[in-house]
């Protein structure tokens, strides 16, 4: 590793157990509201880079943008005299040493990882909404999303806070750019106030965790191993003071349709739809009413009739897994039917964010389209969609889409299709709290597959086994909650984290939530009032570790 300025402190010896009992966290001088300028302004800085990774590239980081933020980083970290360590990957590490009654301690990480998913944007500026009221957020670019306490009761604990949100177009990054913002600002109030005792810690920015390149921490993990680091958090969960030791199994399947080649063009006059689904994260689907377009479309297909219209044409966007591009050909007469039963699928979810156009093609011409990436017509489609129909009706005894899941519940999700050498391919997620509930998931749509071609990988695994025995994880998390006067949630994330590297290492790693609504959507916020929570929270815990 490329080593920063200054001298890296090895641990010392570990408190022992209960050493920390001894009463209230020191609060902040601070003022709220400089907290929230502080964070406020950490915020906008980290969104206005843009570093989404890249599951395309088979490079680490898979983007330069991550390498821009992360040397940004290390020059904020290496201000306030934290020693700062970066390596080919562009992992960050700041090592803060230890103070006062714990400075004796092992060193304890907290984690965040620089990229965003695909298909977030920078953004120069954030809005604020002050005092907000539970009406419609004014998302500037998106009049159509009606984001307010009706439609998303969750938002109701939201309301009189200063509502911090984007344009309304993509997403900007919250996850994890908030978890970054939140540990910039604990290390902005530690280095104000010397006089708090903490363990040495080492503050973790690392690459492509959204596309599950674990190559990136696996030296990470051996190195903490070597500089005796006890445990840590990532500050990468969702709700406000979440504390996640349980996470998702995962594995990724796919369906491949390749009928026989196409005959002569169906008839009919060749139409293009624009379908948007409703973008949010598989975590939060139910609650926020996700939508992805092989569902909509399917649902869309079984209301038009055989005689009306074929369709021939499917991809899934670039960037938004949950859009697409469809190409029909609808026979004469038939259009206002067509078109009728797109409405008709369509229409529940526009206020959640979903949209749609269907227009006749110019000429018949696909460039004209602007359509030109789904290609020629693909006698797949059809069976796709036909098959996405026959999935969604098994009633296997388990929810299947994201949208329908909740709570421990798994799913499996088809979200994008795309066309590849072998035919029309057909992504599913898998997820389960259970293994063995995820293998039957797996074989639930290998039987399904029948006779066409089928993969199955697997992704990550449920931290919870491995921290079973370490429940002074949670309780850290608690006293320092209780300390700040906010109330502790203690719930299994609907997702990953990113950290079997570091527990094969035998590191224990938690998971902490950072306050935001939407994860991955156009609609994700957060509050200056979370903002504060959230850095005051974490600067109670750092002086509780153990």
């Amino acid at each position: 590793m490329a080593v920063g300025r200054g001298v890296i402190r090895r641990p010392g010896c570990a408190l022992a157990v209960g050493a920390l009992r001894w009463g209230m966290a020191i609060p902040p001088r601070t003022s709220d509201s400089g907290i929230a300028d502080l964070s406020f302004a950490h915020l906008q800085w980290v969104v206005s880079i843009d570093s989404q990774s890249d599951e395309l590239s088979d490079a680490i980081p898979t983007t330069e943008g991550q390498r821009t933020l992360a040397a940004a980083l290390a020059g904020f970290y290496e201000d306030l005299g934290a020693t700062v360590e970066q390596d080919a990957f562009a992992n960050v590490l700041a090592w803060l040493p230890g103070r006062g009654v714990l400075a004796a301690g092992r060193p304890v990480a907290l984690a965040v990882h620089l990229d965003t998913a695909r298909g977030t944007q920078a953004v120069p500026r954030l809005h604020v909404v002050k005092a907000w009221d539970g009406s419609r957020i004014p998302y500037p670019k998106n009049p159509m999303i009606q984001v307010d306490s009706a439609h998303y009761p969750a938002l109701a604990a939201w309301v009189g806070h200063d509502i911090i949100h984007g344009e309304g177009d993509f997403p900007f990054g919250l996850d994890d750019k908030l978890g970054l913002t939140h540990c910039m600002t604990l290390a902005k109030l530690l280095a104000a106030h010397p006089e708090v005792p903490h363990p040495p810690l080492v503050l973790v920015a690392r690459p492509d965790e959204e596309v599950g390149r674990h190559a990136a921490v696996v030296a990470l993990a051996k190195l903490f191993a070597e500089r005796g680091v006890a445990y840590g958090y990532t500050v990468d969960g969702i709700l406000p003071f979440e504390v996640n030791v349980e996470n998702f199994n995962a594995a990724g399947t796919s369906v491949t349709f390749s009928e026989p080649a196409p005959g002569p063009t169906p008839d009919g006059a060749l139409w293009v739809a624009h379908v948007g689904g409703v973008n949010t994260h598989g975590a939060t689907a139910a609650a926020e009413g996700h939508r992805a377009a092989p569902r909509l479309v399917a649902e869309w297909r079984a209301l038009v009739a055989p005689e009306d219209a074929v369709f021939t044409g499917f991809v899934s966007d670039a960037l938004r897994d949950c859009d697409a591009v469809v190409h029909v050909r609808v026979r004469e007469g038939a259009a206002e039917r067509v078109t009728a039963a797109l409405n008709a699928v369509m229409a529940p979810h526009l206020p959640r964010g979903a949209s749609f156009t269907f227009a006749l093609a110019i000429s018949g011409d696909v460039a004209d389209s602007g359509a030109a990436s789904v290609g020629a017509d693909d006698a797949n489609v059809e069976p796709m969609l036909r098959w996405l129909s026959e999935f969604y009706a098994s009633n296997p005894g388990f929810p299947l889409g994201c949208e329908d899941s909740a709570g421990r519940e798994g799913y499996s999700h088809p979200y994008r299709a795309r066309t590849t050498e072998s035919g029309l391919r057909l992504d599913i997620r898998i997820r389960d709290f259970d293994p063995q509930q995820l293998a039957v998931r797996v074989e639930h749509v290998r039987a399904l597959a029948g006779a066409r071609e089928f993969s199955a990988v697997d992704q990550y695994v449920n931290m919870g086994p491995r921290l079973a025995g370490r429940p002074e994880l949670v309780d850290i998390a608690r006293s320092a909650a209780a300390d700040v006067g906010v109330p502790v949630l203690i719930a299994p994330i609907r997702g990953g984290t990113g950290v079997d590297p570091f527990l094969d290492e035998d590191i224990p790693i938690a998971n902490l939530g950072t306050g935001y609504f939407a994860p991955e959507s156009e609609k994700e916020l957060t509050s200056k009032q979370l903002l504060v929570a959230h850095a005051k929270w974490l600067f109670a815990m750092v002086q509780r570790l153990q």
